[in-house]
């Protein structure tokens, strides 16, 4: 993408408008997303995840082969750099995943348990939950038993919602399986394989259009109004009744029935349900695939999604290695929490702010800033010399426990006084190291 610079104005003043569905974040908003990635840090190592990430760049054939066909042909971000290589925008992590996994795929330690944050991009209209830029949790594990990493992946993303102050009752997980859905188009209302992909991915946005609009686009597919109706009839039945209806054919459907009797088990029956209706847009998909759902009514709508892929790391010419993941992101889960009331109140992180009554004590100061700092304290320094009353105060705003200062009687007596903020009460300590650890100790305790 090439183009010349805008020419500088002396009368002109900068926008301070960002790009259009990108953020900035201030150390407010900073400190909510690192509240949210410190749980998810916590909860997938002790699921025995790794983390991983790659690059923001990838060449545009990587997406064109392994992304959907709606993010290819409408969100990417693409452009020929000065090599006149052809490159696109990370819009996802999973066709990246793939290709870090099948470049090393003999090296690797089976299963492969690995999960990244990273940034993307899609171009598409900013909405709530929706935004061009994003930072997207990845999830994978690849090279183990179908059925037991199916129920890790989807308990892992219970967990995660579940880690951020989440109970069952505030989303569910609706579950299905590609091979059922094959299955049910092929043999029961026997559609040409050449359609049935298609057909995928208009039930995939059936819930985003009229009954009248999916109709018409089923009819568009050579479909007759009795094979639409039987389709409307699949999209509403319990897991039993698509087992009795595929009959020879129902073996996916009774792997999924196996999940879901397992899942539920382990976590509630108001969260884990079949939904036949599930199809996930991307066409690596080829087993379980699932989405998870806010049941706020003010934020009713799917927050994040993900399913099996038996033949992606394939693709680039090494030994089938089947998989499952999803990927969540971070607009939908602040998103959730805020309408759940689930945000905490967070505040800057100082422990102690040192104080200054003149020129003249500037460098016992930082002396005494520079010990607390061994301790592992979060100590502000004081960079600006103002009244003590008003320092006092700039301590108290930026949510510091306490305040530490010499003033003449302590340097006389060779030790520093505290000021406990929220009791008011003065502390005096000896300036040494076991002063210094005497206040931390204090400190920390509290």
């Amino acid at each position: 993408m090439s183009g010349s610079l805008p020419q500088k104005s002396k009368k002109t003043s900068l926008s301070t408008q960002g790009y259009k569905g990108t953020r900035d974040f201030y150390p407010t908003d900073q400190r909510l997303k690192n509240y949210i990635y410190s749980k998810i840090h916590k909860l997938f190592k002790s699921y025995g995840y790794e983390e991983y990430n790659g690059p923001f760049v990838e060449h545009l054939e990587l997406y064109a082969a392994k992304s959907s066909e709606e993010i290819v042909r409408e969100q990417l971000y693409s452009f020929t750099d000065k090599g006149e290589r052809v490159l696109a925008i990370r819009p996802e992590m999973t066709p990246t995943l793939a290709r870090m996994v099948a470049s090393k795929q003999k090296e690797l330690i089976k299963p492969i348990r690995w999960y990244s944050i990273p940034t993307c991009m899609r171009y598409e209209r900013p909405q709530r939950g929706r935004l061009r830029e994003f930072d997207q949790l990845n999830v994978d594990i690849l090279g183990g038993h179908p059925l037991d990493e199916d129920v890790e992946i989807i308990l892992s993303a219970i967990d995660t919602l579940r880690s951020v102050g989440a109970s069952y009752e505030h989303f569910k997980v609706k579950i299905n399986h590609r091979g059922i859905v094959n299955a049910f188009l092929s043999k029961v209302l026997n559609i040409q394989s050449d359609n049935i992909s298609v057909l995928m991915r208009l039930l995939d946005k059936k819930d985003k259009i009229s009954n009248e609009v999916f109709f018409h686009e089923c009819q568009k597919l050579n479909l007759n109004e009795n094979q639409i109706s039987k389709l409307n009839s699949f999209m509403s039945s319990s897991i039993e009744d698509v087992i009795n209806l595929l009959g020879d054919h129902a073996q996916p459907a009774k792997e999924l029935k196996q999940r879901l009797d397992i899942l539920i088990e382990l976590t509630s029956a108001n969260c884990i349900h079949f939904s036949p209706d599930i199809m996930r847009g991307f066409d690596y998909y080829t087993g379980m695939v699932f989405e998870v759902f806010d049941n706020h009514p003010e934020n009713n709508r799917a927050l994040f999604g993900g399913g099996r892929y038996d033949n992606l790391v394939g693709a680039f010419g090494g030994e089938e290695l089947p998989g499952v993941g999803y990927g969540m992101g971070d607009v939908c889960v602040a998103n959730f929490m805020e309408v759940h009331g689930l945000i905490p109140e967070l505040s800057k992180e100082t422990d102690v702010c040192v104080l200054r009554f003149s020129e003249e004590d500037r460098l016992s100061a930082l002396k005494l800033v520079q010990e607390l700092r061994k301790l592992n304290l979060n100590v502000e320094a004081p960079v600006t010399l103002s009244k003590f009353g008003k320092q006092i105060q700039s301590a108290e705003k930026n949510g510091a426990k306490a305040v530490a200062f010499r003033g003449q009687d302590e340097f006389r007596d060779n030790t520093f006084a505290v000021k406990w903020l929220k009791t008011g009460v003065q502390d005096i300590y000896s300036n040494d190291i076991l002063g210094y650890n005497k206040f931390a100790d204090k400190l920390l305790n509290n």
